[in-house]
């Protein structure tokens, strides 16, 4: 594994002294899940031959939790409430280390603005909508909402 020193970034030394921490108490709960998360880091500074910033770990811990909350739904389906449980529990620990998520007002509020500035008003013109908000927001918003509320918005404004 990497250096944590060797990094730029705050957020993986704070992953990694957290792993040193479940080690010494013995949460082999928490310590599997936080190995997840540095191996999820490592494998992507091996991929970009770089160390990461806490942008790019943030990106990592959303696609984690991404994943893990569609385990968490396809094991509640097959009635596997074992594995939903170290699902809903890694899902925990990822969202730990997540900055606060916006609110939908927020998403909203930020939406307008955007469609205010660039004077955005076709359907064709989503992706530079969807761009500015994932910028703006720091990877904070939720982009499935968003992409609802501007395919919203926009249809209004072109019938």
């Amino acid at each position: 594994m990497s250096n944590p020193q060797d990094t730029n970034s705050p957020l993986k030394i704070k992953i990694t002294e957290d792993m040193k921490a479940s080690m010494k108490s013995g949460d082999k709960k928490r310590l599997a899940a936080i190995k997840l998360i540095l191996a999820a880091i490592l494998d992507k500074e091996v991929e970009t031959r770089q160390s990461l910033t806490d942008e790019n770990i943030f990106e990592i811990l959303k696609k984690l939790s991404k994943k893990s909350k569609e385990s968490l739904t396809h094991y509640q389906e097959a009635k596997r409430d074992d594995l939903a449980s170290q699902e809903e529990y890694e899902l925990s620990v990822f969202k730990e280390f997540l900055p606060e998520d916006m609110t939908q007002e927020e998403v909203e509020n930020l939406v307008d603005e955007i469609l205010k500035e660039k004077s955005i008003t076709e359907m064709s013109q989503i992706g530079q909508v969807m761009g500015e908000l994932k910028k703006r927001s720091n990877n904070r918003a939720d982009m499935g909402f968003a992409s609802k509320l501007v395919k919203e918005k926009l249809s209004q404004t072109t019938t």
